[in-house]
């Protein structure tokens, strides 16, 4: 789950924007969720926890993107920062906190596709996770967005994986749930650990995960519910 901020006032170019990149998303078939604001102290105010990338228009009414940006730069080092401006005079200054690409106005889609492909790129290079579980003696690294859920059975866990072979460890299953607790993961059962992000459809008693129906409690349901609601409420 990519999650994308747009800081723009102008609606029109805002929508504009907004279009671009669900369309990307649609092509690219990525998930994201989107916040918008119209003001870099919006933005502040609302910074979203865990966020990717941010596209900054330059000429913002109240405060800037630039100085949005020095501000950003101040708690997270992490984001991907884009310009979005017909100023490009500015340029150098994106340099001091790091921009990661200027898109100059008019937007086309023609040159907003290599850049998110070039964004894309380098932030998985720095958002990509990782868990580690013993198997016997050993301890193997495995990467969290591959992980669709996790099952207890027979007094075995094992991991199931989007394109890849399950795996059998030897940490119970309530070790992992505590591992994977800042990720999307929820304990729908009291043997199964499911990843939000893989899930494709619900039924009364059960959710679907590649094609694979997982049961899901009665007592923890409300729960379940309450927790993918709020995490893929503002999916695109």
């Amino acid at each position: 789950m990519i999650r994308i901020a747009i800081v723009e006032d102008e609606a029109a170019d805002q929508k504009k924007l907004q279009d671009m990149v669900k369309k990307y998303l649609t092509e690219k078939n990525l998930k994201a969720e989107l916040f918008l604001f119209s003001d870099g102290t919006e933005f502040l105010d609302g910074y979203p926890q865990k966020l990717d990338i941010a596209f900054l228009d330059i000429e913002l009414k109240q405060m800037d993107g630039i100085r949005a940006a020095h501000k950003v730069r101040e708690f997270d080092d992490r984001v991907q920062l884009l310009f979005v401006t017909n100023m490009v005079q500015f340029a150098l200054e994106g340099y001091a906190v790091d921009a990661a690409d200027f898109i100059v106005k008019p937007i086309s889609y023609r040159t907003f596709a290599p850049r998110m492909d070039k964004i894309l790129k380098k932030l998985e290079h720095t958002r990509t996770r990782f868990l580690l579980v013993k198997q016997g003696k050993e301890t193997v690294c495995y990467r969290i967005q591959d992980i669709t859920y996790v099952e207890s059975l027979n007094k075995k866990t094992i991991i199931h994986r989007k394109e890849e072979a399950p795996i059998y460890c030897t940490e119970p299953l309530y070790v992992l749930e505590k591992k994977l607790e800042p990720e999307p993961f929820f304990r729908c059962h009291n043997a199964f650990l499911v990843n939000l992000d893989y899930i494709q459809s619900l039924n009364a008693d059960s959710v679907t995960v590649q094609e694979n129906r997982i049961p899901v409690s009665k007592h923890r349901k409300k729960d379940f519910m309450n927790a993918l609601a709020n995490y893929r409420g503002r999916m695109l």
